[in-house]
C-alpha cells in the first residue's frame, strides 16, 4: 500500500514538473508564433507571404497560361487530356506572329535611308518595322502629354482664378468618361480643320493633307490636355506641384525670376517623380491604344497591337471553316496558340521598359501618396 502511494507521488510530482517547464517554455513559444510586435511573429509573417503568394499567383496566372497555350500546336489545344503541359513545343507559333506582327528583322532592322530619295520621304523608311512604329508612337505622344499635363497641373496648383474649382470638377468628370463618347465632336472638330488647312497645306507644297489620316487625331489631344486619362496624369502634377514650399517660388521672384522661369527652373525638376508615373503608365495607355489609329490612319500607322488585333479579324475565321476544329484547321489559321504568342510577344518591350525604370517608378509611387501645404 505505501509503495503505491508513493508511486502515485511520483506520478504527481513527475507531473508538476512539466508543467513547470512547460509554463517557462511557453513565452518562448509565444514570442516566436506572435513576436515582441506584433510584425515579428511567425503568424504575422505566414499571413503577410500567404497573401502576397495568393496575389502574385492572380496576377501571373494569366501569363503562365498563356505562355503554356502558345506552346500548344492546333492538336494539343482540342485535346482534352492536356491542360498545361502540351506534348511537344511548338515554337512555330511564335515564328508565325513575329513574322505577322512585322517585328525587327535583319532587313528592317535599320532605318531604309536609300529609298527616301528615291520615293520622297514615308515614315515608314525611318521606321521599317512595326516595333519602331509603336515605340515612336507611343513615345510621341506621351511626351505631349507629359508636357501639357504639367503645365495644366502646375497653373491649377499655383494659381487662382475664377472657376477654378469647376474646371477641375469637369476634368475629373472626364477621367470617368469613356474615350469614345467624345469621337463624333472631335471627329467633326478634325472635318473642320481639314476643310480650312487644306487648301493653306497644298499651296505650300503638300499633296494630299489631312489631318485625319496622319497622327494629328493622337498628337493633337496630347497635347492639348485631353489626351489619354490626361485627367489622371493632370491630377497627379497637381499634387506634386502643391507639394512645392511657396517660400521657394517667392524667394525666387526676389531675385528677379519671372513665371516661365520659375516654373522651368524651380518647378519642374522638384516634380521628377511625376514624369516617370506619367511615362509609364502613359506609355503604356498609347502603346495599347488601337482604336484611333484604326479609325484614322487607314492602316498607315501600324503598331503592335494593331496588327495582332488584324490578324485575328483576318486569320481567325480560317478555323471556324473547318467546322471549330482547331486541329483540322491549317497552319495559317490564326488560333489561340498563336494569339497568345502574339499578345506574349507584344508585352516584351512593355515588360523590358519597366523593368529598366521600376526602381524610379516605385519611388515615385511612393511619392505621390504624400499630401503638400
Amino acid at each position: 500500500m505505501t509503495k503505491l502511494i508513493n508511486s502515485i507521488k511520483s506520478v504527481q510530482n513527475y507531473i508538476e514538473e512539466k508543467k513547470t517547464c512547460l509554463r517557462k517554455k511557453l513565452p518562448k513559444f509565444k514570442r516566436i508564433m506572435l513576436g515582441m510586435k506584433v510584425s515579428d511573429g511567425f503568424v504575422f509573417k505566414f499571413a503577410m507571404y500567404f497573401l502576397l503568394i495568393v496575389i502574385g499567383f492572380v496576377f501571373i496566372y494569366p501569363l503562365i497560361y498563356m505562355f503554356s497555350t502558345s506552346m500548344m500546336s492546333n492538336i494539343d489545344l482540342v485535346d482534352n487530356t492536356i491542360r498545361w503541359i502540351p506534348s511537344e513545343l511548338h515554337f512555330d507559333n511564335y515564328k508565325f506572329t513575329y513574322k505577322a506582327l512585322n517585328l525587327p528583322t535583319w532587313d528592317t532592322l535599320l532605318p531604309q535611308f536609300g529609298m527616301i530619295s528615291s520615293d520622297g520621304f514615308k515614315l515608314s523608311y525611318l521606321l521599317p518595322n512595326s516595333l519602331y512604329m509603336s515605340i515612336f508612337i507611343a513615345g510621341i505622344s506621351t511626351l505631349c502629354l507629359a508636357a501639357a499635363s504639367a503645365v495644366i497641373g502646375y497653373g491649377l496648383a499655383r494659381y487662382n482664378f475664377p472657376f477654378k474649382k469647376v474646371i477641375i470638377f469637369l476634368m475629373i468628370f472626364t477621367f470617368i468618361m469613356p474615350k469614345t463618347l467624345f469621337f463624333i465632336p472631335t471627329n467633326q472638330l478634325y472635318t473642320e480643320m481639314d476643310r480650312i488647312l487644306r487648301p493653306i497645306l497644298e499651296g505650300v507644297g503638300f499633296t494630299d493633307p489631312s489631318i485625319k489620316k496622319s497622327l494629328m487625331p493622337i498628337l493633337l489631344p496630347a497635347l492639348t490636355g485631353q489626351g489619354l486619362q490626361a485627367a489622371f496624369f493632370t491630377l497627379i502634377f497637381y499634387q506634386f506641384f502643391a507639394m512645392i514650399p511657396k517660400p521657394v517660388e517667392e524667394a525666387a521672384i526676389i531675385d528677379g525670376a519671372g513665371a516661365f522661369k520659375i516654373f522651368y527652373k524651380i518647378a519642374l525638376p522638384m516634380v521628377a517623380p511625376a514624369f516617370i508615373i506619367t511615362f509609364v503608365y502613359g506609355f503604356a495607355l498609347y502603346w495599347n491604344e488601337t482604336f484611333f489609329l484604326t479609325v484614322y490612319s487607314n492602316g498607315k500607322y501600324q503598331s503592335i497591337p494593331m496588327l495582332l488585333e488584324n490578324l485575328e479579324s483576318t486569320y481567325g475565321g480560317i478555323v471556324f471553316e473547318s467546322g471549330g476544329d482547331a486541329s483540322r484547321a491549317p497552319d495559317l489559321s490564326f488560333t489561340e496558340s498563336k494569339a497568345f504568342a502574339g499578345t506574349l510577344l507584344s508585352i516584351v518591350p512593355l515588360i523590358f521598359m519597366y523593368s529598366i525604370v521600376q526602381r524610379w517608378f516605385v519611388e515615385s509611387i511612393d511619392k505621390s501618396g504624400i499630401t503638400g501645404e
